[in-house]
């Protein structure tokens, strides 16, 4: 019987070991809790797009620069049909390539002499240069006077340095030109020559009612409209042609050398593409011209287009150059032979 009680021993414990076998294995089961890790590595590749967005948006913005450029060029011919009331008609315009010329010194028969004049305009003196042509101090005889504006950043030197009056004293004296008289006025750079267009307080005004009346009152001069003529560089080229476009019965003649008319764009009401409507513009012997690869260039040949759509007379010359001193220099003759052709 002893057997059967021994077996039935071992039964027994073989289910407790059994049962503390389980038991372990249940108490070692906590491990499945960690699973909270397991999103953790997930949470943290989620950032990982928010760099990927930020590449996204510089590239957005990228085509920006783009449209910029595009959409200047596209403005730029519009004054040349449709002027366009621009708020800052003194655009600083910088891109005068040279500087000035300087002629060797040579004896004139006629002179130049620097003087002052006052004006009303800026409540100071003013300078200005003026050539007098030979022989000027016999007799009295009254002599037509040309008006010549010069570019910016320059001053009343400009055309001086560039040989006008060289120029001018050797046709004068060869008999190709009859003698007349050069004003070359100064302003001041960034003063009214560049912040105003037109109209009371400006450069105009001051030529109309300081310096005229100043040369006529000083010099003996063909004190009428068939006795002046106004010309300008660039900038200046841009005064002379709005001052001589509205004041024509002062001046008859007009010359624009590379006017800025694409940079310095005026008021409407001072617009030289406006201005040209008024009557008395036809009036007016008008030269103009710009190098062709000059930046002026077109602006140019649209205003002379326009003048002809009017039945204006105006001549239009084309040089080799670009916007720069050395084109100006090199064509001063024929300026010159069409300002005083019928002098």
């Amino acid at each position: 019987m002893r057997r059967p009680a021994v077996a039935w021993v071992l039964r027994v414990t073989a289910v407790i070991v059994l049962a503390l076998f389980v038991a372990l294995c249940v108490l070692a089961r906590p491990l499945p809790e960690t699973p909270p890790p397991t999103p953790t590595p997930t949470r943290t590749s989620t950032p990982t797009p928010k760099p990927t967005a930020t590449p996204t948006t510089v590239l957005t913005a990228t085509p920006l620069p783009t449209a910029t450029p595009t959409a200047a060029p596209t403005q730029t011919p519009t004054p040349t049909s449709t002027p366009m009331p621009t708020p800052d008609p003194g655009t600083s315009e910088t891109t005068i390539i040279e500087a000035p010329v300087v002629q060797p010194d040579v004896q004139l028969a006629g002179r130049v002499e620097l003087h002052t004049y006052p004006s009303q305009v800026t409540g100071r003196e003013e300078p200005y240069r003026v050539y007098l042509p030979p022989d000027y101090d016999n007799g009295d005889q009254r002599f037509p006077v040309l008006y010549l504006f010069h570019g910016y950043p320059y001053d009343e030197s400009h055309w001086d340095n560039l040989g006008v009056d060289e120029v001018a004293d050797a046709a004068i004296q060869a008999g190709t030109l009859s003698p007349f008289i050069i004003v070359l006025p100064g302003a001041d750079p960034d003063g009214i020559y560049v912040t105003t267009a037109g109209g009371e307080g400006s450069f105009e005004a001051q030529v109309i009612n300081d310096l005229i009346p100043h040369i006529d009152a000083t010099y003996r001069t063909w004190a009428a409209r068939e006795g002046r003529a106004v010309g300008g560089i660039s900038r200046g080229g841009v005064w002379s042609l709005e001052i001589a476009f509205r004041h024509a019965d002062t001046f008859a003649i007009a010359g624009g050398h590379s006017p800025a008319l694409s940079k310095n764009m005026a008021p409407t009401v001072y617009d030289p593409f406006y201005l040209l409507q008024h009557p008395a513009v036809a009036g007016l012997r008008i030269y103009l011209d710009a190098g062709d690869t000059d930046w002026a260039m077109p602006t140019t040949q649209a205003l002379h287009e326009a003048l002809k759509e009017r039945s204006i007379s105006s001549q239009f010359a084309v040089h080799a150059g670009g916007h720069a001193d050395g084109l100006w220099a090199a064509n001063l003759g024929e300026y010159l032979a069409f300002y005083a052709s019928e002098w």
